[in-house]
């Protein structure tokens, strides 16, 4: 959540400056910039729900975490979701990473989840082979 709070921030800022400066005698060339930066901003804030599995399976195709070695311990798993989920939030895309320790205490699972036209998506941060989660039907 660090990101979306700075993100925020930044959001604030910006329009807070553009607003102030805008009327304030600086330049057309600053004020584009200023206007530029803003439009950026607005590309990824607020964050939001893949389009289609084509968009995600495009994103998860550039995302370069599935391509590192294959770990061998579940925290290590579990990180890499949450480094899927970090990358996504930058990318404008809510991502949850999700993990699972049996009752045996021995054996986990960890897993991104995504949300397509209200379908629940999920894949392994190490393959990125997208599954639909059936089980729960229409979740949004």
């Amino acid at each position: 959540m660090k990101n979306s709070s700075r993100l925020l921030v930044a959001v604030g800022i910006v329009s807070l400056t553009t607003l102030l400066l805008s009327g304030c005698g600086i330049s057309r060339t600053e004020y584009e910039a200023l206007e530029a930066e803003l439009n950026e901003i607005k590309e990824v804030y607020p964050p939001r729900d893949f389009s289609s599995i084509a968009e995600l399976e495009d994103w998860l195709s550039t995302n370069d975490v599935s391509e590192e070695p294959i770990v061998e311990y579940a925290d290590e798993w579990y990180r890499k979701a949450l480094r899927i989920q970090e990358d996504a939030l930058e990318d404008g895309y809510i991502v949850s990473a999700d993990y699972d320790i049996w009752e045996d205490g021995e054996t986990a699972s960890v897993w991104c989840v995504a949300i397509v036209r209200g379908r629940a998506f999920f894949w392994d941060p190490e393959t990125d082979d997208v599954t639909e989660e059936t089980f729960f039907g229409t979740v949004k």
